[in-house]
């Protein structure tokens, strides 16, 4: 058996688990990549993660408490699953087949979709895409809730082509009123607050999709896509394919990769577990362009510095913090859900992540906190707190402007030893090493 190299191993859990975490990396060094990738995929120490009894009801008089308290409890789900690729997972599929609160206005229909995603992240691509069509969150979102015979309403139709699974260029205007009309009748019952078949909504005239005229209905234009028609499906598999890549690894996708992945997908009667795991061990996957090819996301930065400084999640102000640096979750921009790496590092964003380090700082440093930084030589000092955010080693130019800011802060001012511990967390957690994925 050939050993992973750590280095590699630190890099697959920052991508999969958030935060390379040192008892993470010493339980997986001692094997192989794919025993290592496998361990991550194996989400059987999470047990059945179920939704707080909270979280389950809408309560319209309280909701932004349940919403503040819904984002807090997925970020420390994030923190704290013995398994987080799970939680990474359901973050990829909530910025795919999204939905935005705002819109929805439901605490209990974003969570269980939420739950959904959660349960089914590696689970089968046509069975989710078809759970997914009827959860009460995407029949508000989209409005195919009121879809009805003759007056179809095409925005669930279109993004179901454009962005979910076959993307731009792989379909015709046809096509979307022809799916539209498929989906007439897959309602939204406002008195049960369900998914409700109307027969008498349903349009049951002949619709032309892909070519093909039949009587369709909706739930057989997802099976046409992701399990009948073979041209379909291979470009419905290179679609989800790429946004997976491009998501773990980095943008632009090297030549044949998503072809090889998309076969990988195929192959497996579109089961995703065998995708990631490809995916996982792709040689692509540590070169160079993936290590250094992502900036964490705002969700991502948040769980790297719950885990860095072991605060509590409710006291980080995650909602009103992730608004400064420019993702709040349940909250997309739009059906396209966020754009990666530079919509991260405009002006408004990196001063929201900076406002974010030094209100952590503060907590970090309550009461005499790390005073003991102090005590420590300079370099040691600014080792140790690289060490606590698992950023550690740092490459030679962020570890020498560390130094050099610590002897300037020690040698120059009265308040030294309140200051220099002070700003090394604050800088620390500003470093590159530290937003980077």
């Amino acid at each position: 058996m050939v050993v992973a190299d750590p280095v590699d191993i630190a890099h697959l859990l920052r991508r999969t688990e958030f935060v390379a975490r040192p008892g993470r990396i010493a339980e997986l060094s001692p094997l192989s990549l794919e025993q290592a990738v496998d361990n991550i995929l194996d989400f059987g120490p999470n047990g059945a993660p179920q939704l707080p009894a909270t979280l389950t009801y809408h309560d319209s008089t309280r909701s932004w408490e349940q919403f503040v308290e819904a984002y807090d409890w997925w970020v420390g789900a994030m923190v704290a699953r013995p398994r987080p690729f799970q939680e990474k997972m359901t973050l990829f599929w909530h910025g795919h087949f999204t939905s935005s609160w705002d819109s929805v206005g439901k605490t209990d229909h974003m969570m269980f979709q939420n739950q959904l995603y959660r349960e089914l992240a590696l689970g089968n691509y046509r069975v989710l895409a078809q759970r997914m069509a009827i959860e009460p969150a995407m029949l508000i979102y989209l409005s195919n809730g009121s879809n009805v015979k003759g007056e179809p309403n095409q925005n669930f139709a279109r993004e179901l082509l454009e962005l979910f699974l076959l993307g731009v260029g792989n379909y015709s205007e046809f096509d979307v009123e022809a799916v539209a009309r498929a989906w007439t009748g897959h309602n939204y019952d406002k008195t049960t607050r369900a998914y409700l078949f109307r027969p008498t909504k349903h349009d049951t005239g002949l619709k032309t999709f892909l070519g093909i005229t039949r009587d369709w209905d909706g739930p057989q234009i997802i099976d046409e896509i992701l399990r009948d028609n073979a041209m379909a499906r291979v470009i419905a598999a290179r679609h989800i394919a790429r946004k997976l890549w491009e998501f773990f690894a980095h943008p632009g996708p090297p030549p044949g990769v998503v072809e090889a992945l998309g076969d990988v997908l195929l192959a497996n009667s579109m089961e995703l577990r065998p995708l990631l795991r490809a995916l996982l061990l792709r040689p692509e996957f540590y070169a160079p362009a993936a290590k250094q090819g992502l900036v964490r996301s705002p969700a991502e930065y948040l769980v790297a510095l719950a885990v860095g400084t072991g605060l509590p999640v409710n006291t980080m102000g995650a909602t009103w913090n992730s608004d400064r640096m420019g993702q709040v979750l349940f909250k997309p921009p739009n059906v396209s859900g966020w754009k990666p790496n530079a919509a991260w590092l405009n002006t408004s964003a990196v001063s929201g992540r900076a406002e974010l380090a030094r209100h952590l700082t503060w907590k970090l440093r309550d009461k005499g906190g790390y005073d003991f930084l102090n005590d420590l030589p300079i370099a040691n000092a600014v080792d140790h707190v690289a060490g606590m955010f698992g950023i550690a080693p740092l490459s030679a130019v962020t570890r020498n402007a560390l130094i050099a800011a610590q002897q300037a802060e020690r040698s120059s001012t009265k308040w030294k030893n309140y200051w220099s511990p002070t700003n090394l967390l604050t800088m620390t957690m500003l470093t590159p090493e530290l937003n980077m994925a």
